[in-house]
């Protein structure tokens, strides 16, 4: 470029392609090693084994509820009454 050209447009930054091209060959290899670690990290992660549990666990107490009831609810609510050792009134 001529000297010129620089005064006219000052603006403007001239640069080589290679350069463009290398920017955004690392851009593309950051981001693709970013998705990488992304789905390692949900593959790793115990939610969808919690999701599974918490599913079957729904679906086995809605079949109880619906069906002929077998079970004491508080078995199907979690909770269990409360026994004391101690019988006798202070």
């Amino acid at each position: 470029m001529s000297k010129s050209h620089i005064l006219k447009h000052p603006g403007r930054v001239a640069v080589d392609t290679g350069v463009i091209k290398t920017f955004w060959e690392r851009k593309i290899q950051m981001h693709t090693e970013q998705l990488q670690s992304e789905a390692m990290r949900t593959r790793r992660s115990a939610l969808d084994r919690l999701r599974g549990e918490w599913a079957r666990m729904l679906e086995v107490r809605t079949k109880a509820l619906q069906g002929p009831q077998r079970w004491p609810p508080s078995l199907l609510l979690g909770t269990e009454p409360f026994h004391t050792q101690d019988t006798t009134a202070a």
